[in-house]
């Protein structure tokens, strides 16, 4: 079976203008290095032989 389904979202980045506006919070850690720390971490994680999602 498919993991998505054809109205599932591929893709989700949020519009974060609204509350910038509303709060004058601006984001200090690009989307795009988020992705990278996080890809990073569990690389790391995976490496070092960590055990996750065991039950």
């Amino acid at each position: 079976a498919a993991r998505l389904r054809p109205i599932d979202a591929d893709l989700q980045v949020p519009d974060t203008s609204k509350f910038e506006a509303h709060t004058g919070w601006k984001s200090e850690i690009t989307f795009e290095q988020t992705m990278q720390d996080l890809l990073n971490y569990w690389r790391d994680r995976i490496a070092k032989g960590s055990r996750f999602l065991t039950r």
